[in-house]
Order: structure tokens, then C-alpha cells, then sequence
């Protein structure tokens, strides 16, 4: 899979420009969103000194990806991701920046893994209480998911289902910064099953 077919959108961690898929283009915006929701920890001004809306502006989020490679020596590398192909593990990484003078809390990230992406285990970061996972039925639960089987009985969901992660960051202090992160393996797409072609039908014979 080539530039072509990922938006070229963001710089990758190495400041190189990168591809990304259009729907984590679309979480960037849902980031943003959300971002413009956060409320501030400290008092709000009086209604006798009104001010421009500043929230949309609060908070800045620059997401950016970068392939993961091993090196020689065995150890992780991170590699320009403009050209991508079956197989290869992509880390995306999305950095929250307060812009103000003034903590902000209810700070929650979200971010989607499209179709062709199957996110690889326990690699969301950071961890623990502060991430879950969801389907595409958009219900967020702690990683591992599991679903319900008829009779009761339960069983994990696959990875390759998994469509997006929420993180609950809370508090973003003045003027700070902190980053989320995870990592998805591009899938490898089986070529369509040609169909045999339907035999035609002989016209009758006339007698």
C-alpha cells in the first residue's frame, strides 16, 4: 500500500511527512471536538466581563505515525510511514498541548482504527484504568473485550474487531502536554473470488 491510498495529512514523529488512513483523519477531528468540550478547573469570567470563545483553542492535538521496524541489532526503529504494506506495524501517537494558563480537566482522547488495521495487544499507551476498547458497536470496556454467546457463555473478541480506543486523561496541566499512543498491524486484504462466468443458455432449436 503506497502514499497514493493513505492521505498524505501529518508529519511523522521524525517530522517527515507520513500517511494516514482518512478515517484516523476523521478521529483528528473527533480529538479536536472533543478537545473543544474540555472545561476549565478554574472559574469561568463574570458575566460583566465577557470574553472571545477560547475553548476550541484551549487544547491542540497533532497526531502523527511512524512504522516500526527492528534494526540490526534487534532493537526498534522508527521508520518514515509514506509507504506501507501488509504485514508492517504502524504507531500512531496523538499529543495534547494546553495552550493556557489554566489546568484543564475532562480531558478524554479517542481514537478510531479503521478497517485494514488490526490493533496489536496491550499496545495502547498509557495503559491500565486510563484506556478501553470498542467494536463498531461503540460500547468502551477495558481491554480484554469479550462478547456474549447464545447460552451464556463468553469468548474474547478478535483484535482485527476492535475499531477504537477512549482514553480518560483528566486533568491537562498549564501550559503542559502529554501524549497517547498505539499500535495497529496494516491486514492483508485477499483478492476478490473470481466467479465463473454463468454458461449461456443455447437458443432452442427449431423442430
Amino acid at each position: 500500500m503506497t502514499a497514493s491510498t493513505w492521505d498524505l495529512f501529518l508529519s511523522s514523529s521524525r517530522g517527515r511527512a507520513g500517511a494516514v488512513h482518512p478515517l484516523i483523519r476523521a478521529g483528528l477531528v473527533l480529538l479536536a471536538a472533543g478537545a473543544a468540550t474540555v472545561a476549565f478547573a478554574q472559574p469561568t469570567a463574570s458575566l460583566e466581563a465577557p470574553r472571545a470563545p477560547v475553548a476550541a483553542q484551549a487544547v491542540t492535538v497533532v497526531l502523527a505515525q511512524s512504522k516500526v521496524v527492528r534494526g540490526p541489532d534487534g532493537n526498534e526503529q522508527f521508520q518514515d510511514a509514506a509507504t506501507i504494506k501488509p504485514g508492517d506495524v504502524i504507531e500512531y501517537k496523538a499529543t495534547y498541548t494546553n495552550n493556557t494558563g489554566k489546568p484543564v480537566k475532562g480531558l478524554v482522547a479517542d481514537l478510531p482504527i479503521p478497517e485494514g488495521l488490526e490493533y496489536l495487544p496491550r499496545s495502547a499507551k498509557p495503559g491500565a484504568s486510563l484506556v478501553k476498547a470498542a467494536t463498531k458497536t461503540a460500547v468502551f470496556e477495558p481491554e480484554p473485550l469479550v462478547r456474549k454467546l447464545p447460552g451464556g457463555k463468553t469468548e474474547p473478541v478478535p483484535y482485527s474487531e476492535y475499531r477504537m480506543l477512549r482514553w480518560s486523561l483528566g486533568q491537562l496541566p498549564a501550559n503542559g502536554s502529554l501524549a497517547v499512543s498505539a499500535r495497529a498491524k496494516v491486514e492483508t486484504v485477499a483478492p476478490p473470488t473470481a466467479v465463473p462466468p454463468t454458461p449461456a443458455t443455447p437458443p432452442p432449436r427449431g423442430k
